[in-house]
């Protein structure tokens, strides 16, 4: 990877911790304690000056329940992160019997609107 490309990943990437960390209300130093690192290389890292290691890239994404391509690659989406945290939440306050209900719902009603959605093509 060039120079140019290298730079522009790290600041990307960059951005994508300091959002991480902001939407999560976290101090620098208390995202580089939950990471295992210096708040120093929380700086580092934010400013763009270089990329996490894997290790590093690893802590971050279980610490924040986030796979490495949604850091790497994709914006921190605020508002789908914020929907799919509270579905997450809601949906494990139920119980195994009620989960499995709710599964079932959700496969159901996909496959009746796919259903509608082919007839309407036609």
């Amino acid at each position: 990877m060039e120079n140019n490309a290298k730079k522009e990943l790290a600041q990307k990437v960059g951005n994508r911790i300091y959002e991480l960390r902001k939407k999560n209300n976290l101090t620098r130093e208390k995202f580089a304690e939950l990471c295992d690192i210096t708040s120093q290389n929380v700086y580092y890292l934010e400013k763009g000056d270089g990329l996490p290691s894997c290790i590093t890239l690893i802590d971050m994404c279980n610490q924040f329940h986030i796979s490495p391509s949604k850091l790497l690659f994709d914006p921190i989406e605020k508002e789908e992160t914020i929907f799919n945290e509270t579905l997450l939440t809601n949906f494990n306050k139920l119980s195994t019997q009620d989960k499995n209900f709710v599964i079932n719902m959700v496969d159901s009603m996909i496959n009746l609107l796919l259903e509608n959605t082919k007839k309407s093509s036609k």
